[in-house]
């Protein structure tokens, strides 16, 4: 029995004069033996100049599947799925424009489907759109890291994977940009990256005669306007200023390098130290809770990036010092949540939260473990970052130690413990003694949050945020009525606050 056979051939950039002697070897007895060649697209000059020469070449192209599908990412599984399906039947060329191999994501899909159904494949070289291309910019492809994607592979990217697909700040071609539709995707792409003004250039290998322009510029928004687009049509778009191309993760980096830099840095940016940008790590953070208690998506971008700065700058501080770099911050990242989500990345399984966070648990100990922590090594209550809100800590070691069994077992206890401190606070004498039992009342009013479990912390966040609320309504009441302040009675002052809790709750109920 026969082994299934496919050659994949190239085409070349345009000219008929373009294709290697294989290849037109080839082309000449499918001809001379009546041999059908699959065309992925006839839009290109050597399909009519090979009609020409060999009038017996019969030629079926897969044009009509452009029309026909919906998403470029389905466009080219169509075509191999139909390719490997006549491949399978008898052995088959099938033509493709410039090299096979080079920005051809149909003959990468295809060599993939081949193999796994045990059809061999041939590749027959041409010449690629990338060296008339970078003739025609006069670009050395190997200056300043050239990116080559294809424009459907670029038109199906998700809005979350541009960042990590293309770096701006490098050359960029993205060839067989071949209608307007296709173009328009393109355009909404790179707009997420570059300035809709940022200067491209179209370069139309088609137009082979000399009346015609070849390299077209155009202004990145206008892309979509022009009707110049074909199969053998390449953008290349120029590298964007790191300071430029605001969006990216690398502009950043660039920046705090350069505001650490010596000489020519910022003066006080290089002064600082992790201790000395500590307290703008915990402010920057309490803005962020800020801008999600508000649901200011607005703020809320603002103040990540904020947040996001405090990082940078550390990993720059520390990289001059020679203990790590961003890079480093990454890799932990990264591998610590492939690591602690197995049952995403890897084979475990975690139906509910529940089981999440007991995975969760098992995983932090074998990491103690491999790190060399012993278990009897390690208290209960370690581990705790001593930087948090004292009721965020106080409520994390309330619940290690209600988990191992050290709880009061109704709630009135917690209650009739709550009394107790608050007589004792009562009854101190010195500030010390106020201080400490002060501390103690606190304590057991967290206890009692976590009884309910109910966060403390943002249960007093809240009770903070309507004290604000109703002050700032006897405030607009004291303007209102043209009086100062410190003219109020205590009877006055109570009754403006039963006002602004009364406003209050006539506004909750019109909501």
């Amino acid at each position: 029995m026969n082994t299934p056979m496919l050659t994949i051939l190239g085409l070349g950039p345009g000219s008929i004069y373009d294709l290697t002697v294989q290849a037109h070897t080839l082309l000449t007895q499918a001809a001379e033996q009546q041999q059908i060649v699959y065309f992925r697209t006839t839009l290109h000059p050597a399909a009519a100049a090979l009609k020409q020469e060999l009038p017996e070449l019969q030629i079926r192209s897969f044009d009509h599947l452009y029309d026909e599908s919906d998403t470029w990412d389905t466009l080219y599984e169509r075509i191999a799925s139909e390719v490997c399906q006549l491949a399978a039947q008898q052995p088959i060329i099938y033509a493709v424009p410039g090299h096979p191999l080079i920005g051809e994501s149909s003959v990468q899909l295809l060599v993939q489907q081949a193999r796994e159904r045990g059809i061999t494949t041939r590749i027959v070289a041409g010449l690629s759109l990338l060296e008339p291309v970078c003739e025609l910019l006069s670009l050395d492809p190997y200056d300043r890291g050239l990116q080559i994607l294809e424009a459907t592979r670029l038109a199906a990217l998700e809005s979350n994977e541009i960042a990590g697909a293309l770096i701006p700040t490098a050359p960029l071609l993205i060839p067989q940009i071949y209608n307007r539709r296709l173009a328009s995707d393109i355009k909404l792409v790179l707009g997420e990256l570059y300035p809709d003004e940022w200067p491209v250039r179209l370069v139309r290998l088609a137009g082979l005669s000399a009346n015609e322009e070849p390299v077209l510029e155009i202004p990145l928004y206008e892309l979509d306007r022009t009707n110049v687009t074909n199969h053998l049509c390449t953008l290349y778009v120029p590298p964007v200023d790191e300071l430029t191309s605001l969006r990216l993760p690398e502009t950043l980096r660039s920046i705090t390098m350069r505001l650490r830099r010596d000489p020519d840095g910022c003066p006080w940016d290089r002064e600082q130290t992790h201790q000395s940008l500590t307290r703008y790590v915990i402010e920057e953070t309490y803005e962020v809770v800020e801008a999600l208690e508000e649901n200011d998506m607005e703020k809320l971008a603002e103040e990540l990036g904020d947040l996001l700065l405090q990082v940078y700058l550390h990993a720059e501080i520390a990289r001059q010092e020679g203990d790590f770099s961003l890079g480093d911050v990454y890799e932990q990242i990264n591998a610590k949540m492939i690591r602690r989500h197995p049952h995403v990345f890897g084979t475990a399984e975690a139906e509910t939260a529940g089981q999440v966070a007991l995975n969760w648990e098992e995983i932090k100990k074998a990491e103690k473990r491999q790190a060399g922590i012993q278990p009897e090594e390690t208290g209960l209550l370690d581990g705790v970052p001593q930087g948090m809100p004292a009721t965020m800590i106080a409520q994390k070691y309330q619940k290690r130690a209600m988990r191992a069994g050290f709880r009061y077992d109704q709630v009135d206890e917690i209650i009739t413990k709550l009394g107790t401190e608050l007589e004792e606070f009562r009854q101190a004498n010195t500030a010390e003694e106020r201080l400490d039992e002060l501390g103690d009342i606190l304590f057991v009013v967290v206890l009692l949050a976590s009884w309910f479990k109910l966060d403390a912390e943002e249960a007093l966040r809240h009770a903070n945020r309507k004290f604000k609320q109703r002050f700032q309504s006897m405030e607009r009441l004291a303007r209102e009525e043209g009086r100062d302040f410190s003219s109020y009675t205590s009877a006055e002052w109570l009754e403006r606050w039963q006002r602004a809790k009364t406003d209050e709750t006539h506004k909750s109920d019109l909501v």
